[in-house]
């Protein structure tokens, strides 16, 4: 092979130690292995990117490395041997390469300075050592960590880094990371900009050590400034969130979420922090998520559907009645819940939880995409919501309607059921609103008038009509729909069939029965029971 061109040589077995991003101590033994085999490396640089290649291996890919004091000497004994070509690019073209061209010419290294220099430049670009802009203080270093809370602030990692020094010139150095390098040459750097900023709390965060190699050395493109100051910001928030939450009465978030009409429903945590902050509350550690359904699927409408729903999430289901049915030390705690998910289980839901504990529950404000209640919001004036239908006497089975995001369409009641209404066999509850919309309820005092209503026409139903049956459709906002399972109080109401559908389009079919002491679920050729006491 000529030393100054790429060979395209067989190239015997084997890959780097760690295919892919190669931090020092796996570039190092990637580079002893190569001299081992007597390959030739080609070393690639542009400023502080560096990638390296298996001259002898014809499909000639580059890794991404970070090469530091162990591969320095790696590359020394390369360099010795005659078995070490570098080759110097524009940023804009290596960065983005992962794979070298045959026609590139590389350029022996001639000698152990060579190498040491390319690489103490690149050290120096990266702020790792010193000749770039004013050092981090003590000062700056503690707001940091602060800022941090001890952990990487690399969106979803939040390793605890507590155990490494504060004060350490190597933990300033190695942990706490420049948004725009402290040197105008390095990532993100600036010629007016990167001095200023060195010493900047706000320019810097605490990571990881695999985080701060992935930003600075493997992937500075992807993470620019923009995104950056975002992740750090975000990370700040939520550890003040979390701060400042402690001085507030406790809260345990439990959530009732499934993916809806195709539409995934997916919330961060920081998300219920805000909503139960804003009550005066804070949120206990480890967030409760109930009957989760996260099939991308809608199938409603499927023969089966809510017997097999039933038995997909029994354990489940279980899980809430043990926890509701079962008093323990934790009960003292209020809960705060996130209700977004089919009808029939936020009422099952409802029902099985009750009263009988401090229960907030938020109603998810679609217009600004959050939990937490308008701070701005005046609640509806009283009378907003009513209900009708009510009769003195006595009946075996009523219709009752939740009509608050949109009026019933008649075309769209229950095959069996449509007659009787029509004629009057069937009396119809009704529970509305003059003006129905998705931001009915956009104040707790607007869930507090409705709950009014509701266990109105819930106690008539049960204590002067008699009823032996209730058909109930809810077409409304999801507080409302498990503020009125938590009504049902348990071996006191009468059998609720709960109905469903998968869209507009679709007539309303029975989904869940729940009587006093059980939940099922029945299509003609199937059923399935819960026992719920």
């Amino acid at each position: 092979m000529s030393q100054n061109s790429l060979s395209t040589a067989p190239l015997l077995p084997g890959a780097p130690p760690h295919a892919g991003n190669l931090d020092d101590k796996a570039l190092a033994d990637w580079l002893n292995e190569c001299l081992k085999r007597k390959r030739t490396v080609g070393y690639l640089h542009a400023g502080f990117v560096c990638k390296v290649v298996d001259c002898d291996d014809p499909s000639l890919i580059l890794f991404p490395a970070d090469p530091e004091s162990k591969s320095k000497t790696a590359l020394k004994k390369l360099a010795r041997s005659n078995r070490l070509q570098r080759l110097e690019l524009p940023q804009a073209v290596l960065t983005p390469t992962n794979v070298a061209d045959s026609s590139w010419t590389f350029t022996p290294v001639a000698s152990e300075d060579e190498i040491a220099d390319i690489i103490d430049t690149r050290q120096e670009m990266l702020g790792r050592v010193s000749g770039r802009g004013p050092a981090i203080t003590p000062k700056t270093a503690q707001k940091v960590w602060a800022d941090a809370g001890g952990r990487c602030m690399f969106t979803g990692c939040a390793e605890d880094l507590s155990n490494i020094p504060l004060y350490s010139p190597p933990a300033r150095v190695g942990y706490l990371a420049h948004i725009v390098a402290s040197d105008p040459q390095g990532p993100r750097g600036c010629q007016q900009r990167s001095h200023p900023l060195s010493d900047n709390p706000g320019n810097i965060m605490l990571m990881c050590d695999a985080h701060h190699r992935l930003i600075d050395s493997f992937a500075p493109d992807v993470y620019d400034e923009t995104t950056l100051v975002a992740m750090r910001q975000t990370h700040r928030d939520m550890v003040r969130g979390y701060m400042e939450s402690m001085r507030f009465p406790r809260a345990k978030a439990i959530t009732l979420h499934a993916n809806l009409a195709y539409v995934p429903t997916c919330f961060h945590e920081s998300e219920f922090i805000e909503a139960i902050l804003a009550t005066d509350r804070a949120m206990l550690p480890n967030v409760a998520h109930y009957v989760r359904r996260t099939s991308q699927r809608d199938d409603r409408n499927t023969p089966g559907f809510w017997p097999n729903y039933l038995r997909e999430h029994e354990n489940q289901i279980r899980e809430l009645v043990t926890r509701f049915n079962s008093p323990n030390q934790s009960d003292t705690d209020e809960l705060a819940i996130f209700p977004l998910h089919h009808n029939a289980t936020m009422v099952l839901a409802g029902r099985i939880m009750g009263e009988a504990r401090a229960i907030h529950v938020f109603q998810y404000q679609r217009d600004r995409r959050a939990w937490a209640w308008e701070k701005q919001a005046i609640p509806r004036p009283a009378g907003t919501f009513a209900v009708e239908g009510l009769s003195p006497d006595r009946t075996d089975e009523v219709l009752v309607t939740l009509e608050l995001t949109a009026g019933m369409d008649e075309q769209a009641m229950p095959t069996e059921l449509a007659p009787k209404i029509a004629d009057g066999q069937v009396p119809w509850v009704r529970i509305t609103t003059p003006n129905p919309s998705f931001d009915c309820i956009a104040h707790p005092k607007d869930l507090d008038q409705f709950t009014q209503v509701a266990r109105r026409a819930i106690n008539h139903i049960q204590d002067v009509m008699r009823v032996r049956k209730v058909h109930l459709i809810a077409i409304s906002p999801a507080s409302t729909v498990f503020r009125f399972g938590q009504m049902l109080q348990a071996g006191h109401h009468p059998p609720y069939t709960i109905y469903d559908r998968a869209s507009r389009e679709d007539k309303f079919v029975p989904a869940f029965s729940i009587s006093g002491h059980e939940v099922s679920a029945s299509d003609g050729a199937q059923s399935y029971r819960i026992a719920i006491r």
